[in-house]
């Protein structure tokens, strides 16, 4: 293994610059002085590549196997020579966790989880029977695949209810139903090629913790809780607030306790209005959307996740309640106030100072989606 490094500078390689959160990692490093970031990516424009902030940008190419992966990585390693490896999304945190032995003696790496635990909390049914048996609170859930009938299901659920794949983040293919004729209705659409869950609804609000932990320990943590237009709304929402709160601290505690969690993991949780109690949704082993808006509240998620890697002394770390919203809704918060009078029209921070510091990524990003658009457009 390298020598640990003993000033206050150090160099980081991101292993999968094409994740979409991997911009807010390298913005959130560049908070701190004297890092250098080395981005590693299997896309050749991939939106990080034009972030001031990139100090150099490696594009492969590569089967798709773990061990092409792995070798690539380590290539990278030994072209850089970076202190630290940093991995943002799923698929490689778990690949750098099964491999964590062969990589160690080459440079030192941020925590990570064991694989086993990662491939629960990855798995939103298994992790619903995990929570079950550690006695978390959490809404009913139901797998259902190709050989469930969902006739039989169907009598046994109360509505509402939402429809998730087993497996995935960021609010992709869940769906909301109101009744049995609309869940029917979908179903017969679908064509059963993946596994997914059957969830009660709960008639609350959305509130997450983010941490960052060693064996089970927390060494970081903030607490947010999401801002929508519509309560019921299962949309993003236009901002977050982050706060204290001992009952979502506490569950998260054991959470993380129970499984000895190392690495970063960003938790769902929902307050249920009518039991008057907060219950676990899933959880996303992986650096998270609003990570830079987690610098706000006084947390450097990245940062801090580089330092316990390093072995090096982590900085006394004072949390703040923040408001932080998008950067849509903010203009239009700016200009409601201009004509209305109303308390819930303020924000502390909004996502545009990091746009307005590092433009390029985001530029990059409307620029060819809008040039896909009217790809599909022609074709039509």
């Amino acid at each position: 293994m390298k020598q640990s490094v003993t000033n206050g500078s150090f160099s980081v390689l991101i292993p999968d610059g094409e994740c979409s959160y991997a911009t807010s990692v390298v913005r959130c490093l560049a908070d701190e002085k004297n890092i250098q970031t080395f981005v590693f990516s299997n896309h050749k424009n991939a939106p990080i590549r034009f972030s001031r902030y990139t100090s150099q940008f490696i594009h492969y190419l590569s089967g798709e196997s773990k061990e092409e992966k792995l070798t690539a990585i380590i290539d990278a390693i030994k072209k850089t020579d970076a202190d630290v490896l940093l991995p943002v999304d799923v698929e490689t945190i778990r690949l750098i966790a099964e491999y964590k032995e062969k990589l160690t003696p080459l440079i030192a790496i941020a925590p990570v989880p064991k694989v086993h635990s990662f491939d629960i909390a990855n798995d939103k049914w298994l992790l619903s029977l995990w929570l079950q048996e550690n006695n978390i609170p959490h809404p009913n859930t139901i797998l259902c695949n190709s050989t469930i009938s969902l006739d039989d299901t169907i009598s046994s659920l109360i509505f509402p209810i939402l429809i998730k794949p087993r497996k995935g983040s960021g609010g992709k293919g869940i769906e909301i139903f109101e009744n049995a004729e609309e869940l029917q209705n979908w179903y017969n659409k679908s064509n059963h090629s993946e596994d997914f869950i059957i969830q009660s609804y709960i008639k609350g609000y959305d509130i997450d913790c983010s941490v960052l932990c060693l064996e089970g320990e927390i060494l970081a943590h903030t607490i947010q809780k999401s801002l929508k237009y519509e309560t019921d709304s299962v949309t993003w929402p236009f901002g977050i607030e982050f706060l204290d709160n001992d009952e979502i601290f506490n569950i998260v505690k054991k959470v993380v306790r129970n499984f000895k969690w190392s690495g970063v993991v960003h938790i769902d949780l929902r307050y249920d209005e009518v039991e008057q109690k907060a219950k676990l949704i899933e959880m996303n082993p992986r650096f998270w959307a609003s990570v830079s808006a987690s610098l706000f509240a006084g947390v450097n998620f990245p940062y801090v996740s580089c330092l316990s890697g390093l072995k090096r002394e982590l900085p006394v770390i004072k949390t703040q309640n923040k408001r932080v919203v998008r950067t849509g809704p903010a203009i239009k918060m700016i200009l409601k106030r201009l004509f209305i009078k109303r308390n819930d029209l303020f924000f502390d921070n909004t996502f545009l100072e990091f746009i307005i510091k590092d433009p390029l990524p985001s530029l990059f990003t409307k620029f060819y989606n809008t040039y896909n658009k009217y790809k599909k457009r022609l074709k039509i």
